[in-house]
């Protein structure tokens, strides 16, 4: 009579004629009534299960809940479902050693847990956490916490800290000190992504260490770095002397409104070295490019060879650029009508040469007896050894 094998959730795992051994229902072998060599059997999985199939893979045909001592870990592992073979998805129990991990699904503790040490390599989820003493040696990232009590902490990287839902904010005590920010050190007080808001002090603020009474005066020694904005200051009613004003952290620099006077023995000095005049062009035109007046605009790039209508220089490095808001450089180009300028030139040029026109927005140098009064460009502050098209360096002295 055959055997039939039920597991003990109540299923027919298998049946087992008579005088037959069954290898492949499980990872022991299972003799039916009448086998001849059924005490072999028994004793090897005896064996078998006392080892809990001590191995570097997992047992054949395994059952769910079935133990495997993994030989290359020293772990001992549990079947999560029915023929698992992939020892990556059997659950670790534990380690020969004491110290090793446990890895389960999901585990719930409805009474008290002790641990000496507990790790988290992902996150710990819970509606309410409490702590006593926590202690971390090494790195937390905690993605949302809210500490009702006190905290001590040595170092504190965060992207934000608020006071949470109370109106009124929180507040800090004691002496900070700010380290890193956009620039060196900064507070920055923001709205959404513009710089709008302030700090709100009971009494000054504190530039450079010295205070700051904005319904005072202002000097040197109270305003220390730099009053940005359209209403950062209405009126300075003393005397200010800084050592530099720059707008480089304004899109496109800043202006200068009223009047102002150079005194006695002061001066303004640029780093270039070129008068320019923004002028109405027919096309955009490099820098460089020699114009004349006419076109279908204002200027166009000069035509002639020794032509008599040059006017001057396309430069993008001027010292003084005037009429500087009729355009930008495609529509209004600078045209440098004096100091010194790069040139587009033709063929070789001598330093001291006179420049004149050879047509096409191009300049070269004059032969002798070409040069006048009235075509002459300017001088060449430079030796050009190439006959191609290139830039040299020229003082540009336009005549009307």
């Amino acid at each position: 009579m055959a055997y039939t094998i039920v597991k003990s959730d109540g299923t027919v795992l298998t049946t087992i004629a008579d005088g037959t051994i069954n290898t492949t229902s499980t990872s022991l072998g299972l003799p039916g009534r009448n086998y001849a060599g059924y005490g072999q059997s028994l004793d090897t999985n005896f064996v078998h299960a006392m080892e809990n199939f001590a191995d570097s893979s997992p047992p054949s045909n395994p059952l769910r809940g079935q133990l495997w001592f993994n030989t290359n870990t020293s772990t001992l592992l549990v079947c999560p479902a029915d023929n698992t073979t992939n020892a990556n998805a059997w659950l670790t129990l534990a380690q020969s050693g004491g110290s090793g991990n446990t890895t389960f699904g999901s585990v719930v503790v409805t009474g008290n847990l002790q641990a000496n040490n507990i790790i988290s390599n992902n996150a710990i989820i819970g509606d309410t956490i409490t702590v006593r003493l926590a202690t971390v040696t090494a790195n937390a990232s905690i993605a949302n916490a809210n500490v009702t009590g006190t905290a001590n902490i040595a170092t504190l990287n965060t992207t934000s800290i608020t006071s949470g839902s109370a109106i009124t904010g929180a507040n800090i005590t004691g002496t900070w000190t700010v380290t890193g920010g956009l620039s060196g050190n900064s507070l920055v007080v923001a709205n959404g992504n513009i710089y709008t808001s302030g700090i709100r002090a009971s009494n000054y603020y504190y530039a450079n260490g010295d205070p700051f009474n904005p319904s005072g005066t202002y000097n040197n020694g109270n305003v220390f770095d730099y009053l940005t904005g359209s209403n950062a200051v209405a009126q300075f009613t003393g005397n200010i002397a800084p050592t530099k004003i720059t707008t480089s952290n304004i899109a496109g620099g800043g202006t200068i409104f009223g009047i102002w006077t150079l005194g006695a023995s002061a001066r303004l000095n640029a780093t270039y070295a070129d008068l320019a005049e923004r002028f109405e062009s027919d096309a955009p035109y490099d820098a460089g490019t020699v114009v004349e007046l006419g076109g279908d605009a204002e200027i166009t790039a000069v035509v002639n060879e020794l032509s008599e209508d040059v006017f001057g220089v396309v430069s993008n490095t001027a010292a003084y650029l005037m009429n500087a808001s009729a355009g930008d450089d495609d529509s209004h180009p600078a045209v440098a009508v004096g100091g010194r300028v790069q040139v587009k030139v033709t063929g070789k040029v001598r330093k001291g040469q006179r420049l004149v026109s050879a047509g096409n927005g191009i300049a070269r140098a004059a032969t002798e007896g070409e040069a006048t009064s009235f075509n002459v460009i300017g001088r060449a502050l430079a030796n050009k050894t190439t006959d191609d098209i290139g830039t040299v360096e020229a003082f540009v002295s336009i005549k009307g």
